[in-house]
Order: structure tokens, then C-alpha cells, then sequence
């Protein structure tokens, strides 16, 4: 058995690697995607002076002016990862991103949808493929998941010689050493790449995961709350944004949602400091939009598999545990490239040139 899951983890390999390395490689990258965008962009992500931060309400009133033909959609605070304010203004079909100084409250600029970035994005998510190659992302996903299983099975040396298989030894020959790294790059990272594959296949198959998820441990509905019926005076953002204080008192703001549609909410975010932690989890406040009043979300009691469907964005993007969390997901999301390379080569030496010089 072991001989015949050998050679189903060699040719998954062969054939699949290269598409397991391109995404391996583009999902490392897209780790960092705010700091590819500061680099493009430093003077969308620069303050113009030192100072103390200026108010949400200051920078909603400062994006209205600059977009009057727009709506605000709402403004995020400046976070760990990115120093400026940051704001949505649609028209329509049409949506742009704002960034402000957050001293000064000036709007800096759009932010444009670099071509570099687009296309990392569009080859991790679709493969330049759209919707198809969406799918076939999500067909890898399995077989990335077969060839940690496979590969797994033939790593395993026993409960005594577990850390013979997760160190190499820089004085073998280069065959040997090959073997060895790649060997060692498995064990460390084969529960990563797993995990990368089915939080992968969260995005992929929302609603058949959902399900499997919730034959474990069923999911709750949770559902914004809604406005009463139109009313008349209705409260100013700086009214609005003071209420929603008073639930939250210290806590610094960091999101203001301007409410969607007749019964739509006023929802004010506060984060534990300032600036945001990125990732972080934040205190949802909702209210009325035509009172005031707090509103309060009807759900029933979170469960495990809410938690589990909470934590897949963050554990597929690397947005736990800061900027430590974003290295060492970088890191190990380039563990299925250096696997292909390595993998391809112990393949090469011990397969094909024998068999060439033969």
C-alpha cells in the first residue's frame, strides 16, 4: 500500500505541481498585497504631518465635499497596515476607494487597480480564467489535500524517528540532501498546506462547505438588524456617532457603516486600540437611523461551526497574528513551490536520467 500511494503522490506531483506552485507562489505574495500597495502608492499611504488623528465624523464630512455627486458608503480608521483613513464612495454600478490624511482630513487620492496586483489576484482566485477557472482552483484544492495525505503516509518514520524526518543533513551529497530537504519542507509545512486547501475550498464551494460544516455543528442566521419606519428629524453622522459612544465607552472607532435603503442600519465599529489591530475583532454597534436608538441583532447563540466559518477568511489571507502572522504565512505558503522544485528533482536524479543514460 505504501509503494502504491508512492507512486500516486509522484505523478499528483508531476502533473499537478506546477498549478500547486503558481498558486503556492501568488498566495504568498498577496499576503503582503497592502505593502505592495504602499510601495505603488506612497503618497496614498503617507499622513502629511504628525498630529493627533482627526475624527470619523471630520472625515465623512471632508469625502462629501470632495464627492458630492457620490454616496459615502462608510470609512475604515487607520490600522496597523495602513496609516490613512480609508473610504468607499459609489455612483451607482461605479465604486472607488478613498484614502484621507488622517490629520489633516485632505483627501489623497483613489486607489487605483494596479495591473500587477489585479493579475495576482485574478491567477490565485480564477487561474485568468474567471468562474471555470475558479473551479478548477477548487477540483486542486482536493488534490492538493491528496498529495498531503499521500505524502503524509510515505514521511511517516515511526513515533522514534519523527525528528530524523524533520532534519536534514547539510554534508550529504546533493541527491541525498535533495531527498532530505524535501522530506523535511513536508512534515513542517504538510499541516498548513492542508489547511490552506480547505479554507481554500470555503471560497470555492461556499454552500456545499457550509453544509458539511453544518451537519457538524449547525450554523445560525445571523442577520442585520433593520430601522423602524422613516421618521422625521432624522439624526446628523456627528449625533449618530456620539450615541453609538456611549456603548463603547474608550473604545476607539474603528468603522463607520452609513446605513443601505430605508431599513438599513447606522452601524459604528469599536476596536480594542488605535490604530486597529489588523484582523482584530471588532464591537458592532447598530442603531437606528431615524431615532438613535440601539438595535440589536437577532441570532441564536454562536455555535462551532460559526466559529469554524469565521476563522476561514483569516486563516486562508494571513490576517492572524499581526505582522509576525503575515511572514510566517508568506513562509509557508511558499512550502508547495520549494516541494515542486525539490520534488521534480529527486524525480529527475533517480528516474528519468537513469533511464535516458540506459
Amino acid at each position: 500500500m505504501r509503494r502504491l500511494l508512492f507512486q500516486v503522490h509522484l505523478w499528483l506531483g508531476v502533473l499537478a505541481g506546477l498549478y500547486v506552485a503558481v498558486v503556492s507562489v501568488t498566495g504568498a505574495a498577496l499576503v503582503f498585497r497592502i505593502d505592495l500597495q504602499r510601495a505603488l502608492y506612497p503618497d496614498l499611504f503617507t499622513p502629511s504631518a504628525a498630529g493627533p488623528l482627526a475624527g470619523p465624523v471630520a472625515v465623512m464630512e471632508s469625502v462629501s465635499r470632495a464627492y458630492p455627486q457620490h454616496r459615502l458608503s462608510g470609512v475604515d480608521a487607520p490600522t496597523t497596515g495602513r496609516p490613512t483613513y480609508l473610504a468607499y464612495v459609489t455612483s451607482g454600478a461605479e465604486f472607488r476607494t478613498v484614502l484621507i490624511d488622517p490629520v489633516t482630513t485632505t483627501v489623497l487620492g483613489e486607489l487605483p487597480d494596479h495591473p500587477v496586483i489585479r493579475t495576482l489576484q485574478d491567477l490565485h482566485y480564477n487561474l485568468l480564467a474567471g468562474r471555470t477557472g475558479r473551479t478548477v482552483n477548487g477540483v486542486g484544492a482536493f488534490g492538493i489535500l491528496a498529495l498531503c495525505t499521500t505524502g503524509l503516509v510515505i514521511w511517516w518514520p515511526g513515533a522514534a524517528g519523527i525528528r530524523r524526518g524533520l532534519v536534514v543533513d547539510f554534508g550529504r551529497d546533493g541527491r541525498r540532501f535533495t531527498w532530505e530537504l524535501h522530506r523535511a519542507i513536508g512534515g513542517w509545512s504538510v499541516a498548513f498546506i492542508a489547511l490552506s486547501a480547505i479554507t481554500g475550498l470555503s471560497f470555492v464551494f461556499p454552500a456545499g462547505f457550509r453544509s458539511v460544516v453544518s451537519r457538524v455543528s449547525p450554523l445560525t442566521m445571523a442577520r442585520s438588524p433593520q430601522s423602524g419606519p422613516p421618521a422625521n428629524p432624522v439624526p446628523s453622522w456627528p449625533e449618530m456617532i456620539e450615541q453609538a459612544r456611549t456603548y463603547a465607552v474608550g473604545s476607539p472607532i474603528a468603522r463607520v457603516v452609513l446605513p443601505f435603503g430605508e431599513r438599513g442600519a447606522f452601524l459604528v465599529m469599536f476596536a480594542e486600540r488605535s490604530p486597529t489591530p489588523a484582523g482584530s475583532e471588532l464591537l458592532p454597534i447598530y442603531l437606528d437611523q431615524y431615532t438613535g436608538g440601539r438595535l440589536s441583532a437577532t441570532a441564536a447563540p454562536r455555535t462551532w461551526g460559526d466559529a469554524v466559518m469565521a476563522r476561514m477568511t483569516p486563516l486562508h489571507v494571513g490576517g492572524i497574528g499581526g505582522q509576525a502572522g503575515r511572514l510566517a504565512w508568506c513562509l509557508f505558503g511558499l512550502a508547495p513551490a520549494a516541494l515542486y522544485v525539490t520534488g521534480m528533482l529527486v524525480w529527475w536524479r533517480r528516474v528519468v536520467q537513469p533511464r535516458w543514460a540506459a
